[in-house]
């Protein structure tokens, strides 16, 4: 049975995907079968960070090009993604019709991860809300600057409205310590709790590291098999938590139907 996580954010610039591709090579490296799907259309930079450039993409799936199988890259051992395209493809306007085609297709493949790590476009998007709801998890990445809360706060709202999406992991980026990671949580969890009925899961906190912007830079994913740095056991700690974060029921169309 696959668990599919969606990993969110209320606006771009809050390192959504940093935290996407250094958590599926951090279950990869704990020797869960992890697949990443770079579903942030049209605007997908994944690859970059693991320092790739793939042949294929969702789009040479969505036109028909290729089956869904041909397009996924094995990146090592138990890592595998599937390329959302770039800027200048014609991912940007799919239909629902389209979605849905690329959500129900990963149930056709012969062999199903035990993770599936969903990169989503920041924001309250169509796009992002379909593939949101279709995940068993969603994932919020938000930092301490009150702008980060403001959007974050709004891409609930709009979740659990008009999507039914109830349940929430957080995860504090770029937090100066554990405490005060810890205490944001607390802060944007009142807020939170005072207008919605919704379940919010404190998940881990990632550091303000200097490592990390290097690794954006030069291409390269900070976990590796080669290192035990603070970074690397923070995405380790996230991932072992992984199971806190409620099943959300929406009744939308899953990836998987397990």
């Amino acid at each position: 049975m696959t668990t599919t996580i969606a990993i969110t954010s209320g606006k771009g610039g809050v390192g959504k995907t940093t935290i996407a591709v250094n958590l599926a090579l951090s279950l990869a490296l704990q020797n869960k079968e992890t697949l990443l799907l770079d579903a942030d259309l049209g605007m997908a930079n994944a690859h970059i960070l693991l320092g790739i450039n793939p042949k294929y993409s969702l789009e040479d799936f969505v036109t028909g090009n290729l089956p869904l199988d041909k397009v996924i890259t094995i990146i090592k051992n138990n890592l595998k993604f599937v390329s959302g395209g770039n800027a200048i493809n014609n991912l940007l306007n799919l239909s629902d019709l389209e979605r849905h085609k690329i959500i129900r297709s990963f149930n056709d493949l012969n062999k199903k991860p035990e993770f599936m790590l969903i990169d989503v476009g920041a924001g309250a998007e169509s796009s992002s809300m379909t593939f949101m709801a279709s995940a068993d998890k969603v994932l919020v990445v938000i930092t301490g600057e009150p702008t980060s809360f403001i959007d974050a706060y709004t891409l609930i709202k709009t979740s659990f409205l008009d999507y039914k999406i109830s349940n929430f992991g957080i995860v504090i980026n770029m937090a100066l310590t554990p405490i005060q990671a810890k205490i944001n949580f607390d802060k944007f969890h009142s807020i939170t709790q005072k207008f919605l009925d919704v379940n919010l899961k404190y998940i881990g906190q990632i550091p303000n590291s200097q490592r990390i912007r290097n690794s954006i830079i030069s291409r390269a994913a900070v976990v590796t098999t080669k290192n035990n740095n603070k970074e690397t056991k923070a995405f380790s700690e996230i991932s072992s938590k992984l199971s806190l974060i409620e099943t959300n029921r929406t009744g939308a169309i899953k990836f998987f139907d397990n």
